[in-house]
This record gives structure tokens, C-alpha cells and sequence, in this order.
């Protein structure tokens, strides 16, 4: 705090000079600095190979003992299922896969829970998980491995993975008959996607089943040892062509990369083509990808965590420090020769069982945040967060220039006012302010978060959507129509009350700390949400003028503030993105659909957050569009503070 309290430090002096007159150039170079930074790790020598931290997983390596008679009953179980699938269309089978885990010699239980749907009195929905648990014949239930595998409807818009359950079952049976499993295993069949599994672990980790308002998880009435690790199955049918590996979790969260990299190690020993994203036609080993493939997969893993949704059950394991992937088998859909059958996938899932069972601790000897290059390249936190200093580095300078003004003294923000001043014989136009009859920028500040709070969450926000509802309109449209007048009021806020320069500059200096501040604490915990956010942010903090500037250069910062505006962006995102879905569609029909599915996601985002305790959407609505608001007042200087008094002073 010495630099901020020192008082010879002014722009008169020659540090001060120096950063007035270059600052932005230096926060510009620092922008693209940060840019070219996140290129070069797709480069080989910026990034690292993946490898094996923990030893401990290496038993999962050596000869598989699953034989070909796992194989058969496993494509029994799944005759058994459709049978049952076709005769219970709506519902799950449940007395079917209690009734095989009864036979494979499992403690079976049943576990309910019922959800209270948010902002519709009365609309409940019931729900069921499934599952059984194998006791650890050397130890006395002290930890545990969790195996699950969701069960989807006919109806269900996802892909079908009716495989998974069948996978399963085969998969217990085998253990069964083993002695040398030193954790319990819990087979887990979940309904209603992330919501089964949703309340099985909040009824495992909580003992109050009221702590939740809408989510009524209830009771577990069996649990096994402190759960290590979790895998959950996707499995599309039996014969598969290749493995996608999930690793995305709730809020960007990530599992440790020792396990990504022995489900790596295993598939590879089983012949099986796997990896992160993977796709048809991409290639396994590093050495086939190129740099431009690199940069796509690291902005496919930045986009997925940006998000905070979780592309699996797996996702939400990761809060309760309990390491987990998903493995999605995908059918094979053409005749070609490279496809496998279920007893690779059931090699498979033995070999990392056994990884698994050998652990003495938690996973720590590897990374918890990385980037995936590729399959067998990554790029670890240190490599990376330079590009977040980089970002989050241009605000407090601009911070630091505003602090300085404080004292009155003149700052100049680009060369051509430092040639107009020099032109004027060294004199220099500062602003004296006046506060009479006008609002500070600390009340100002107040009024817009108080208000933020209360459209982001509690019963001001259940009151208002349930009232819209009664009024005709549905969720999505209630939420969107809040939303809306949200916006509206922001942007006449700047006219509606009306600060002098000194409230401006006290305005615009807090809304550069506070973004500043947000992208590097959520850069700690989610780096792809604040790189993102910086990258697209960053700009307008650098471009803004800290006083009063020419027409174009006001007029482009009042633009890309419009554009900035959370709700304009998510539009923008939506529209983008229902071009490439749907390019057919007419521009009038593309228009109206985005703005639907802009509503839409709005609520989903609401939703994820009540539920599941996604952080995007009250990230968007307490932090982001409060800060919107005082860039969009900042911005907005000519045109509200119209009773500044301008005097002129001598350079000291």
C-alpha cells in the first residue's frame, strides 16, 4: 500500500509522466501478450506429456482375469433389459435390477427423492436410484468406489446408453466372485440423469434431508466407506467403435489427471481407441494432430468449463473431492473393422477397478487444474495463469491512473492530448468537482447491487415469476421479462441520476477493481469462465476513456459497451449458434428461435443454480451485470455531466 500512499507520486513526476503518457500502449501490449501466450501452449515445447504420478494405480496394467463367459451374460442382461424396456416404456425397470443385484449377491437398496419444481406451486416430481453394494471382503467398509451408469427412457432426448446397465450387472457379477478388493463397491443405475445422482450424493454427504428447499433427497438406507473415486458409464451399445472420455465437472471442476491418464494407459492396452472429445476421426497419439487442431481442443475444453455445467453424472462427485470421469461408448455406426466388443470395455473397467482398489489415499500426486492438449499432451496451471495476469494486469493500471486523478492533477490518456497541452503553453483543463445535489458513485454502487441481489435469488424473485405466471406467461418468459427490465433500468440509470466528474471517476475506478478482482478469484476456481471473460471485457476497460475524449473514440466504447451487455451477448451466442445448428432456417425464423432459446437457457442457468449450485448464473446477474451498469454510467460521462466547471492550472 506504500505506492498508493506515497504522496510524491503524481503525474508530474516521472513515473507518473511516463505511465500517462504510455499506459495505453501497455495495457494493449499486455492484451495481445496474453492472446499470443495461449497460442504458444499448443506448441510442443510449451506443453507437457502426460504420465503416471501415483504408482499405486499400476496394478490396473497387468493381465486382465475377465473371461468370455462375462461377455455372454452381459449380452444376456441386455436381451433381459429390452424385454423389460418394452414393457415398461414410461417408467424404469426397477424390480428388474434389484431383482439381478439380489441374484448377484448385493446389498440392494432403493433410494427416493422428490423434486419441487422452482416457481410452479405444486409441480412435483418423483424419482428413484438403484443400487447395490458389494462389501470389501479385506477390510471393514472404509472406503469406497462408486460405478454408475444412467437409465434413459425411449423417450429421452439424449442418446440411448441402455448398454450401460447390462455393462454394469456383468461387471458386479465378476467382482463377486473376487477376494482382493480392499474398498466396497457401489453399483449405482440413477433416474432423471444429474438429478439421481443429484440427491444420491447430497443424501450421502448430508445428514439434514431439509437443507434443501426444491431437491427432497431424503435418506440413503445403506452407505458404504468414504467414497475415493467414481466412474460412470455411458456405454451406447455392445459393440462400440470408440470411447469418449468425460472429464468436465460442475463449475468447471476437473478430476485429477492421474485418472484420466490410467483410463488412457488401460484402453490402450485393450486396443481400444479413447481419448478426450474424441471423435471418429481423430487420431489417438499426439503426433498425428496438428496446431491447429491443439488450439480447437483447447477452446473446446475452455467453452465446456466455461459453462459450469457438467457434461455427466461425474461432474458432480468433484465438490465432494471425489475424483470421477465418464465413459461414453459410442456405436459403431459403419461397417469398418475398427470396433469393439464388450469384453474390451469389460477389460477395460476391470483394469481401472483395480487401479482404483490399490490406492492407499486420495489422489494428490497430480494435477487438479490443466489444460488437455491432446490425449497424451497437457498443459499444467503454471503454464497457463500467465495469460489471466496478463489480462486481469491493464485494469489496475487503469486503476492505479484514476487513483492518482484524485488529487485533481491532470492525466493525459494518449499522445495526441499530450500535444494539445503542450500546444496550450503546458496548461491543462482538470475538472473541480462539485457534489451538490447529485448522487456518489458509492450510493450509486449500493442501489445496483442491492437490486442485483434481489433478482438473483430469494422470495422477491419467486414472488415476481409465480405472480407473471398467473398472468399467462411461463417460466422461461417471466424470467426473460425480469431480466429485460433488469437491462432497461441500467441502461437509463445514467440519465435518471446524474454524477459529477469526481463521482465518475470514483465510479469508474471501483468498477475496474471489482472486474479486475472477479476475473482473478474466479480465475483461480474456473480459469476458462474469467479467460473468457477477460478476453472479451478487457477490451472495453482498455478503450475507455478515464476523461473526457473525442466523438469516435466515445462513441466505438458506447457501442461495444451495448454489445457487452450480458443479455445482448448471450443473444449473440444463441444466434451464432443456432446459425450453425440450423442453416436452413430463414433470417426471420433464426431471430425468433434465438430469442427463444436465449430465454430457454436463461432458465436453465436459473435452474442449475437452485439445483445443482451452478455459480454462471449468479456470476452473470450479482457480478456482471452490476459491473455492466457502472461501465455503461462511466461510459455514458459526456452526456450526464453537464454541470462540470472547467478551470485552467499551470503544471507544476
Amino acid at each position: 500500500m506504500g505506492i498508493l500512499s506515497d504522496p510524491s507520486l503524481t503525474p508530474q513526476n516521472k513515473f507518473g509522466k511516463f505511465l500517462s503518457k504510455h499506459h495505453a500502449k501497455i495495457c494493449w501490449l499486455c492484451y495481445i501478450a496474453s492472446i499470443i501466450w495461449f497460442l504458444c501452449l499448443a506448441y510442443p515445447d510449451f506443453n507437457q506429456s502426460t504420465y503416471l504420478s501415483e504408482n499405486a494405480l499400476s496394478p490396473g496394467l497387468v493381465y486382465p482375469e475377465i473371461k468370455q463367459d462375462s461377455n455372454r451374460l452381459m449380452q444376456l442382461y441386455m436381451e433381459k433389459l429390452q424385454r423389460e424396456r418394452e414393457q415398461h416404456k414410461t417408467i424404469t425397470p426397477y424390480a428388474w435390477i434389484s431383482h439381478e443385484m439380489k441374484e448377484i449377491g448385493l446389498e440392494v437398496y432403493v433410494h427416493n427423492y422428490t423434486l419441487i419444481y422452482p416457481f410452479a406451486k405444486g409441480k412435483i416430481f418423483q424419482g428413484k436410484n438403484v443400487y447395490g453394494i458389494l462389501r470389501a471382503p479385506r477390510t471393514s467398509s472404509t472406503e469406497g468406489i462408486v460405478f454408475s451408469a444412467p437409465y434413459r427412457l425411449p423417450s429421452s432426448v439424449h442418446n440411448e446408453v441402455t448398454a450401460s446397465v447390462p455393462v454394469l450387472l456383468a461387471f458386479a457379477e465378476f467382482a463377486r466372485k473376487k477376494n482382493y478388493w480392499a474398498k466396497d463397491l457401489i453399483f449405482l443405475v440413477t433416474e432423471h440423469e444429474q438429478l439421481g445422482m443429484e440427491a444420491f450424493l447430497s443424501a450421502y454427504f448430508s445428514e439434514d434431508p431439509t437443507k434443501s428447499k426444491y431437491l427432497k433427497y431424503g435418506y440413503l438406507p445403506g452407505r458404504a466407506g468414504a467414497l475415493q473415486a467414481a466412474i460412470n458409464l455411458e456405454i451406447q451399445d455392445l459393440n462400440i467403435e470408440f470411447i469418449d472420455v468425460k472429464i468436465e465437472g460442475l463449475n468447471g471442476q476437473l478430476p485429477n489427471l492421474d485418472l484420466f491418464n490410467v483410463v488412457q494407459r488401460i484402453t490402450a492396452r485393450e486396443g481400444i481407441t479413447s481419448g478426450y472429445k474424441h471423435t471418429t476421426f481423430k487420431k489417438r497419439r499426439s503426433h498425428h494432430s496438428t496446431l491447429q487442431n491443439n488450439v480447437k481442443n483447447m477452446l473446446s475444453m475452455l467453452l465446456t468449463q466455461s459453462t459450469g455445467v457438467p457434461n455427466g453424472n461425474h461432474g458432480l462427485f468433484h465438490r465432494h473431492r471425489i475424483e470421477a470421469l465418464t465413459l461414453e461408448g459410442v456405436r459403431r455406426h459403419t461397417n469398418g473393422a475398427h470396433s469393439y466388443n464388450g469384453l474390451a470395455l469389460l477389460k477395460t473397467i476391470e483394469g481401472i477397478s483395480r487401479s482404483l482398489n490399490n490406492l492407499l489415499e486420495k489422489f494428490h500426486q497430480s494435477y487438479f487444474f490443466y489444460i488437455l492438449i491432446h490425449n497424451d499432451r497437457f498443459v499444467s496451471i503454471g503454464d497457463y495463469m500467465p495469460c489471466m495476469i496478463l489480462l486481469v494486469f491493464p485494469l489496475f493500471v487503469k486503476a492505479f491512473l484514476l487513483w492518482l486523478m484524485a488529487n485533481g492533477d491532470a492525466v493525459f490518456d494518449n499522445e495526441d492530448d499530450l500535444e494539445i497541452e503542450q500546444e496550450n503553453a503546458e496548461q491543462t483543463a482538470f475538472i473541480e468537482t462539485t457534489d451538490s445535489g447529485q448522487t456518489s458513485a458509492l450510493t450509486i454502487s449500493i442501489y445496483i447491487c442491492m437490486l442485483a441481489s434481489m433478482y438473483c435469488h430469494g422470495p422477491v424473485l419467486d414472488f415476481l415469476v409465480i405472480n407473471l405466471n398467473r398472468q399467462g406467461l411461463n417460466t422461461p418468459q417471466s424470467i426473460s421479462l425480469l431480466m429485460g427490465f433488469w437491462v432497461f433500468v441500467a441502461l437509463t440509470l445514467p440519465f435518471l441520476y446524474k454524477l459529477s466528474e469526481k463521482s465518475l471517476h470514483e465510479l469508474h475506478f471501483g468498477c475496474l477493481i471489482v472486474l479486475g478482482l472477479t476475473l482473478a478469484v474466479v480465475g483461480l476456481l474456473n480459469f476458462a469462465l474469467a479467460f473468457l471473460l477477460g478476453i472479451i471485457t478487457a477490451p472495453l476497460a482498455i478503450h475507455m476513456p478515464i476523461k473526457e475524449c473525442k466523438s469516435f473514440r466515445k462513441n466505438l466504447s458506447i457501442l461495444y459497451c451495448l454489445i457487452l451487455n450480458p443479455l445482448v451477448l448471450v443473444y449473440t451466442i444463441v444466434l451464432i449458434l443456432t446459425i450453425r445448428q440450423f442453416p436452413e432456417l430463414t433470417a426471420s425464423d433464426l431471430l425468433i428461435k434465438s430469442i427463444f432459446a436465449t430465454m430457454d437457457g436463461i432458465t436453465y442457468s436459473l435452474m442449475d443454480n437452485l439445483i445443482y449450485g451452478n455459480w454462471l448464473y449468479t456470476v452473470a446477474v450479482f457480478i456482471l451485470l452490476p459491473l455492466w451498469c457502472g461501465f455503461w454510467t462511466v461510459v455514458l460521462r459526456a452526456r450526464v455531466s453537464d454541470q462540470i466547471v472547467i478551470t485552467q492550472k499551470k503544471l507544476k
